[in-house]
């Protein structure tokens, strides 16, 4: 792959890297707009490509007689919208524990390191599906690096309000590493298509469940319009640029 495929990478590591300087250039009505984008992004160019990734995943097992195939990709999509509900589950009630005096301070500990851990695997999994693609068209590599950008001002914003400075001390630069790291392994390695589809079953529902928490989060904070805006701009850029 050409070293040019390292601009895209760049931009989302240093979103992370900003911190709180990003978190505060963030305001919600721009977060909104943002997880418009990003949910654009999967309904308007990663479900399609979820289509043709069903069948290549049928091609490439067709001697492993696996069962439902063709269902392998919508699976995993299932899989990482039940993940991040789950983690953001998780973060919910480790927030209701620190009221009550036998929380322990190793439990919240373990709560952060699953959580960003979590997000560690999930852009790291972004930015390598952002070098290897799926199908034979070349992935568009501004509108993915906008759209995706996005999305992680919107989960830099939600992790440094949830872990405050053991995300600003530690966190952030995991998540920084951890798209730098998928750039490289997508640079320097293949891996096996059938793991890769599945990947982006992942990455997909898990856009989908992420944008939906940074949108949803309480009757006060919804922006609506925004959100509507950003979605619907963002998807008339895609079908311009197809």
């Amino acid at each position: 792959m050409p070293i040019q495929s390292l601009a895209g990478p760049l931009v989302l590591a240093a979103i992370f890297l900003g911190g709180a300087v990003v978190h505060a250039a963030s305001p919600r009505v721009a977060l909104s707009v943002g997880a418009g984008v990003s949910t654009a992004y999967v309904f308007v160019y990663m479900l399609p490509e979820l289509s043709e990734a069903g069948a290549a995943f049928v091609t490439a097992t067709a001697d492993r007689a696996l069962p439902a195939p063709r269902l392998r990709v919508y699976g995993a999509a299932l899989v990482g919208f039940l993940v991040f509900y789950g983690l953001e589950n998780m973060v919910a009630g480790s927030g209701e524990r620190k009221t009550h005096a036998e929380a322990g301070r190793e439990s919240l500990r373990s709560v952060v390191f699953v959580h960003i851990g979590g997000f560690a695997a999930y852009v790291w999994l972004v930015s390598y599906l952002m070098v290897r693609g799926i199908t034979n068209e070349p992935v568009p590599i501004v509108l993915f690096t906008v759209a995706m950008g996005l999305h992680f001002l919107g989960i830099n914003h939600s992790l440094r309000r949830e872990h405050g400075a053991a995300y600003d001390h530690i966190g952030r630069f995991v998540l920084a590493g951890a798209v730098l790291l998928g750039w490289l392994v997508a640079t320097l390695t293949e891996v096996a298509t059938p793991v890769i589809i599945t990947g982006l079953g992942l990455v997909s529902g898990g856009v989908v469940m992420n944008s939906l928490l940074m949108e949803l989060p309480t009757d006060q904070d919804r922006r609506f319009w925004p959100f509507a805006l950003g979605a619907i701009g963002y998807a008339a850029l895609l079908v311009m640029a197809h």
